[in-house]
């Protein structure tokens, strides 16, 4: 994500809590649901700034329904008229606010881990490599063997013919929009995509059961299809982009044998071409 991206997003969530504020001065005759208004903002914001996506959905229907009980249940002199439309403000706030909290716990966890773990995320896509994609399988393991959480795993394996006519650069484009746009894009904020090696990578899919992958695989397949296909490259070889589908404990060796090839992995060097 470029810094622009970022400061748009971060300006958005200033102006949401300023707006806020302003409403709530406005409705001075209302003291109690101005408090609790102010107060669920900070729920909305959190809610998706710590569960992403789904969280920002979840803490929106839970600040908007809170509010609705000090708005109506607590106007005080304030004719009903108004109290709508201060409720209406008030959604239109929660909602801006989960969502760019959701899509700023999307985007920038990978960039901190990029700042804090250089080794652990593909220096072109931005998303993590094979030696992080290791530890957090590790981690899901763990999380089964406590709490009984099954998850799957996707890998997406497309034929490097496909580029190798291509120049650097326009290989590493294809690498990167791949990556970012196409694979992390159709993905939910609590999947884990990483690139393990030139054009293959890997989707983890938390408490997801094998037919839960499948159906994501087909979807996120589709889309990769579509995005060579408006390239002019030729998707209709089965071999062009090959799939594989692995659940745990269903596939219990076959996944933990993985995350131990991908832990031996060692980083690209730099310097050298990416595909």
């Amino acid at each position: 994500m470029k810094y622009t991206r970022f400061e748009i997003l971060a300006v958005v969530v200033v102006i949401c809590a300023v707006l806020g504020t302003i409403f709530a001065t406005v409705s001075s005759a209302n003291r109690v649901a101005d408090i609790a208004g102010q107060a669920l903002i900070v729920v909305a914001l959190l809610g998706g700034l710590h569960y992403g996506r789904k969280g920002a959905a979840i803490s929106f229907l839970v600040a908007t329904g809170l509010y609705s009980i000090f708005a109506f249940g607590f106007k005080g002199n304030i004719d009903t008229g108004t109290a709508w439309q201060l409720f209406a403000l008030r959604t239109v706030v929660f909602a801006a606010v989960a969502f760019v909290g959701g899509e700023l716990n999307v985007r920038l966890k990978y960039i901190f881990m990029k700042l804090e773990h250089q080794d652990y995320v593909d220096n072109l896509t931005s998303l993590y490599n094979a030696r992080y994609l290791s530890k957090l399988i590790d981690k899901h393991i763990s999380e089964f063997d406590r709490y009984g959480a099954r998850f799957s795993l996707s890998s997406f394996a497309i034929s490097e013919d496909l580029v190798t006519p291509m120049k650097k650069k326009a290989r590493q484009k294809m690498v990167r929009d791949l990556g970012n746009s196409v694979i992390r894009g159709n993905i939910r904020g609590a999947d884990e995509a990483a690139r393990l090696d030139g054009m293959k990578y890997t989707v983890l899919f938390p408490n997801t059961d094998h037919d839960g992958a499948i159906c994501a695989s087909i979807r996120i397949k589709g889309k990769i299809v579509g995005y060579l296909d408006r390239h002019g490259l030729d998707t209709q070889d089965e071999k062009t982009i090959l799939t594989e589908i692995l659940e745990y404990p269903k596939d219990k060796d076959n996944v933990e044998s993985m995350a131990t090839v991908l832990l031996n992995s060692r980083p690209k060097d730099k310097s050298k071409s990416v595909v």
